[in-house]
């Protein structure tokens, strides 16, 4: 229900989304028991993560596409709206509707949420440990680096890399690859 509302919301403010097609839900007396939310997808369209493996070798597409992703990031978060599973299999990307890249997010975001350091901790730190290795931690710095220029919410940038770096270590890099989920050490 929330991804419905959310979807709806994103809609009806002009953002770009995917669109929200239904939502479905079974209920019996002892309430809701199955609930499903449809959106559209093209085949055109494939996961972020999937995206990276297949498409950033070259270091010119690495080092745009870093910047258009930060940019759009950036201007997400300043729009209010805040994804609560951050990670690079919810989030589709399209090349096909206009030049450059257009990325759309998936699921459980919500919209109207003032994100702070806390919230764009939580974020970074689902995209860094759900980001293939193929992206550099040279590369990984430089996103970081990017988004504070557009949105500065970040004070004390040390001790926010530097909590990132721990706790990413303390966690497993998980994505989802052509050929299935990968799970390494960060």
């Amino acid at each position: 229900m929330k991804a419905w509302i959310a979807g709806n919301g994103l809609s009806v403010r002009g953002i770009p989304s995917l669109k929200p097609l239904g939502l479905v839900e079974r209920r019996s007396w002892s309430g809701l028991n199955q609930s499903s939310f449809l959106m559209e997808v093209s085949d055109r369209d494939q996961e972020l993560d999937r995206y990276i493996l297949k498409n950033l070798g070259d270091f010119k597409e690495r080092r745009s596409f870093i910047k258009a992703f930060a940019k759009w990031l950036s201007n997400y978060h300043q729009l209010n709206l805040y994804h609560q599973d951050m990670k690079t299999c919810n989030m589709m990307i399209s090349k096909a509707e206009r030049p450059g890249i257009s990325i759309f997010l998936t699921w459980r975001m919500s919209v109207g949420w003032k994100v702070s350091g806390k919230e764009l901790f939580k974020n970074f730190l689902q995209l860094n440990t759900s980001t293939p290795k193929t992206v550099t931690t040279t590369d990984r710095f430089r996103f970081f680096g990017a988004y504070l220029r557009l949105n500065p919410i970040v004070k004390d940038r040390k001790s926010f890399l530097r909590r990132l770096i721990h706790e990413s270590k303390r966690r497993e890099l998980v994505y989802v690859a052509p050929w299935g989920v990968v799970t390494e050490r960060l």
